[in-house]
């Protein structure tokens, strides 16, 4: 199947996020994948790029995939010259230069307009080469692929780029190590999956702050509480009482009065909007994890929910549950198995978060699987697959609401 400029329903829409020195996320590359085969490519390189340019900024709107921060885009060789990328607003985007470009003279003059015009240029899968010196003057971000490659390797890297004004970005990032080794080697920005995936070590105890904070969390999550009950687990935290509040209270809730207590609060909302205020919370608290692994938790709670929701329609708060406690291994860097054997959550819900085994498993998998562009995985959900990416977007817009609580 050909893309088209007037049809977008063959495309997978997703994003990875891009962190800067403190871990905030400052961007996103935006991925894209025809829906009918395994692969990035469309037949056109350029019809592809046009058509996920129009998915993101023309239809769906850049802030239904990136929020407020930027959107990363490949560009390739046409679109350039032809001065397409003209139409992109140039404080939300950075565009990012293929690496089968070459710097031939109508290339240059391109990238130097935009550059002039105030567009943020990045060069993709960079290797440095004497050819590509032009690409480094005009150029603003230089993206290395670090995965697998030495430490001495990526100071030779740094090097070579030393005297350019460019910040480095390392893309494929996959271990907290190889986070520590670029950052001390001179790189700037980084994307990866290293952020949420855990650092476990076998046999080391969960803190003991932790794991008192787990226990809240079990209290919180018991499907069996009463109102009465949850309003008293989190009275008795004055903190988690304090944000709960704070966050009832703002305009993003808009209730029509100031609410005074955590009764009030959780009688005006519902028992289901406490419970999952308090739980993102609870997560936070006394985190040394970026922000972003607490969106990446709401973004696949609510996408969970709807999949769940479509698929086990009576079961569709459980799915929730479970896409948002899918990243506690990473916030605590424990196994899963350890952290949710003392919380008292249905035994489906359990096998799901310990080895994504039944329908819940399946379908936890299946959102990490569109987290990290894995499309093909999504055909285990027997859902069409524009259903599916417009889960994801009303995921994402979701959570960019919801976050602020957290922020």
């Amino acid at each position: 199947m050909h893309a088209t400029l007037t049809y977008y329903g063959d495309v997978f829409v997703g994003r990875q996020p891009i962190l800067g020195p403190n871990l905030k996320t400052i961007g996103y590359e935006v991925l894209y994948r025809n829906c009918e085969v395994d692969s990035a490519n469309f037949s056109n390189e350029d019809v592809a790029t046009a058509h996920v340019l129009l998915n993101t900024y023309l239809d769906i709107g850049l802030e239904h995939v990136v929020g407020s921060h930027l959107a990363f885009l490949n560009i390739p060789k046409q679109f350039l010259l032809e001065n397409h990328c003209e139409a992109l607003p140039k404080n939300r985007v950075v565009l990012e230069i293929l690496e089968n470009i070459d710097p031939s003279p109508r290339v240059l003059e391109a990238i130097a307009s935009l550059s002039q015009q105030g567009y943020t240029i990045a060069l993709d899968d960079f290797v440095f080469h004497d050819r590509f010196r032009p690409f480094l003057e005009l150029a603003h971000i230089v993206k290395i692929d670090v995965l697998g490659k030495s430490e001495e390797q990526l100071e030779r890297v740094a090097r070579q780029l030393r005297d350019y004004r460019v910040r480095l970005l390392a893309e494929k990032v996959e271990t907290r190590e190889t986070y520590e080794t670029c950052k001390q080697t001179g790189f700037f920005y980084f994307q990866g999956f290293f952020f949420y995936r855990p650092d476990i070590v076998r046999g080391r105890q969960i803190p003991g702050n932790r794991a008192a904070l787990l226990e809240l969390l079990g209290n919180i999550q018991d499907p069996d509480v009463s109102l009465k009950h949850l309003v008293e687990f989190i009275r008795n935290d004055l903190s988690l009482s304090y944000k709960i509040l704070r966050y009832v209270n703002s305009a993003a809730v808009g209730l029509p009065r100031r609410m005074e207590c955590i009764e009030q609060a959780a009688c005006m909302v519902g028992i289901d909007r406490i419970r999952t205020w308090a739980t993102l919370i609870i997560m936070a608290t006394g985190k040394d994890h970026p922000m972003e692994m607490l969106v990446i938790a709401l973004v696949r709670a609510k996408m969970c929910e709807r999949l769940g929701h479509r698929l086990d329609a009576r079961f569709s708060e459980k799915y929730f549950t479970m896409g948002l406690l899918s990243v506690l291994d990473a916030l605590y860097d424990s196994a899963m198995e350890d952290i949710v054997k003392n919380l008292p959550l249905p035994d489906d819900l359990l096998e799901a978060l310990t080895s994504g085994t039944g329908t819940m498993g399946t379908v936890l998998n299946c959102v990490k699987a569109y987290e990290h562009g894995e499309w093909l995985e999504l055909k285990h959900l027997q859902l069409p697959p524009a259903t599916i990416r417009d889960f994801y977007l009303e995921a994402i817009d979701w959570a960019n609401h919801f976050s602020s609580i957290i922020d």
